[in-house]
């Protein structure tokens, strides 16, 4: 089960702007706790919501949520410039 938190309502991105949510889920494979974010796209340039890799990881859930919460938002730029944008589609004529 993964738990969502919201880290910023607001966030601009270059000519962009997204809702920012936060991530967590337990990764059997590793034994560990993960986090990422995922973007909102609020102004609706963007097909739908486009999420990060894995950014924070810890053996303890608490560690990994506090980690997020405190999330910085030179942090979350990064985060959105490693994330490869879907292209858009274009309409097709008749």
């Amino acid at each position: 089960m993964r738990e969502q938190l919201c880290l910023r309502r607001r966030f601009e991105a270059g000519d962009r702007t997204f809702t920012v949510v936060g991530e967590s889920w337990f990764d059997a494979a590793s034994g560990e706790w993960k986090a990422r974010v995922r973007f909102v796209p609020l102004d609706r340039s963007l097909p739908g919501v486009i999420a990060s890799e894995a950014l924070l990881h810890a053996r303890r859930r608490d560690e990994v949520e506090r980690a997020l919460g405190s999330v910085s938002d030179r942090a979350l730029a990064k985060a959105y410039r490693s994330i490869a944008l879907p292209t858009s589609r274009r309409a097709r004529g008749r």
